[in-house]
């Protein structure tokens, strides 16, 4: 179990960087509840 094993988290992904779907991706073996994932455009 890593460091957030048990936490909820919230992504916010960046349309030029990195996306939310690919954090999510990432983050889904960590044990971690994803509550929230999304990708906007921060003009």
């Amino acid at each position: 179990m890593g460091k957030l094993a048990g936490k909820k988290l919230i992504l916010l992904g960046e349309r030029d960087g990195v996306a939310g779907p690919a954090m999510e991706e990432s983050l889904k073996n960590s044990g971690a509840d994803i509550v929230f994932s999304v990708t906007e455009c921060f003009v």
